[in-house]
């Protein structure tokens, strides 16, 4: 019998104007504990010493140069010249863990129907070594193969020098989205998240680098400050996109959409969809599917949400930066109030304010006055939709408790 060949990867890294944190990147990709057959550096019309830094790196690394054009267009004039079975794309800011690429091959070898592997980063901070320095771990332990896409809308967990993809799935999915300056990442990850299967890798695979250079291309540029922001607007392009283009039964987990449809699943994939659609912003989508959920509860006697949906909607504001206290969240403040009073009404109010009193704390010990006003309003806003009383005990509660924690 014929030895099976060894599969080979190429690890794609856009740059622009990062002649600072390249060398450090570069290094950690060479020394991987299994190589990298082709490392391609995409210099994407860089203005600073960028080239030359990267014209310098030995074999397998191939740099190219290309007019500015933004990040996509340098993923997608690498990926034509990719020669490797997988793709690994790697940030010129990040530094990758030593084993990523052995334990990334390894899950193929034990896994070989998965599309794309998965794992877990940490961020850090300045240049020096990681070993020398303080890092925070980003875990995301409940991400699985079976709810990979569904996560993925509320947030982007895993992020494209965390992923190994077969080449062939980019080749079938197309390429980058060039109209996306930011975010252009996070659409992928829902093309692929959507069609492919994906496996989870144990451990680390990369330390991502928190800096405050600029982002973006020369004609639309993104400054640190500015990022967040910038991530919202172009989320919420693509979140209106998807509103579109996928059925709702897609909200549910792979196991729950191959079950027989129920009146019980519907909601379900409702509260879910209108969770997403609040994180991103997109309110009017939110109210509406929370207007559907109140119908379909009321014909079906519903007293109480389930664990899953429960969790679901605790999520809603975990991430907490949309804002109620505004115009554009009025339509969805008003779908909530307008429920019928009841436990059902209370369960899912007190359940969307569960993260209120955690924000709340931390800007009151951070001393920032006008954020935790405005949550206060945020929360007031939501909360006048049920029992002030039972809530407000509620969240004193709480905020005694997220106050001793911190």
């Amino acid at each position: 019998m014929a030895a099976q060949r060894k599969p080979t990867v190429t690890v794609i890294v856009p740059t622009f104007n990062r002649e600072k944190f390249l060398p450090e990147s570069i290094g950690s990709l060479l020394r991987q504990t299994v190589m990298p057959d082709q490392i391609l550096i995409v210099d994407d019309g860089s203005t600073d010493d960028t080239g030359a830094v990267a014209a310098s790196f030995p074999a397998p690394v191939e740099y190219h140069r290309k007019d500015n054009g933004g990040k996509s267009t340098a993923l997608n004039f690498a990926l034509k010249r990719c020669t490797g079975d997988f793709v690994w794309i790697f940030d010129d800011d990040d530094v990758a863990h030593p084993t990523a690429l052995e334990r990334f091959l390894a899950t193929f070898q034990r896994e070989p129907d998965a599309d794309f592997a998965f794992g877990e980063y940490a961020r850090f901070q300045r240049s020096a070594q990681i070993e020398e320095q303080d890092y925070e771990i980003v875990a995301f332990g409940h991400v699985t193969r079976d709810n990979f896409f569904p996560s993925h809308l509320e947030y982007c967990h895993v992020h494209q020098p965390g992923l190994l993809v077969r080449r062939k799935c980019y080749d079938e999915v197309g390429g980058f989205n060039e109209t996306l300056v930011r975010s252009q990442d996070y659409e992928m990850m829902l093309r692929l998240a959507r069609r492919f299967k994906g496996v989870r890798v144990d451990g680390l695979m990369f330390f991502q680098r928190q800096h405050d250079m600029v982002r973006g291309s020369t004609k639309v540029v993104i400054s640190y400050t500015d990022r967040i922001k910038a991530w919202g607007s172009y989320d919420r392009v693509i979140m209106e996109e998807i509103h579109k283009s996928v059925d709702l039964h897609e909200y549910l987990d792979r196991s729950e959409q191959v079950l027989p449809k129920t009146a019980d699943l519907e909601m379900q994939a409702l509260l879910q969809r209108s969770s997403i659609m609040a994180r991103k912003g997109l309110w009017h989508h939110a109210a509406e599917d929370i207007r559907r959920y109140a119908q379909l509860a009321e014909r079906a006697g519903k007293t109480s949400l389930s664990d899953k949906e429960r969790a679901i909607v605790r999520r809603t504001f975990e991430a907490y930066d949309t804002g109620l206290a505004t115009a554009p969240a009025d339509e969805f403040v008003t779908a909530v109030k307008a429920w019928k009073s009841g436990p059902l009404k209370a369960d899912i109010v007190r359940e969307y304010m569960h993260s209120f009193p955690h924000y709340l704390a931390r800007d009151l010990k951070a001393g920032k006055v006008i954020p935790a006003s405005k949550l206060l309003r945020d929360y007031s806003t939501l909360s006048l939709s049920v029992s002030l009383g039972r809530l407000g005990q509620a969240m004193t509660s709480k905020l005694q408790l997220a106050r001793s924690a911190s």
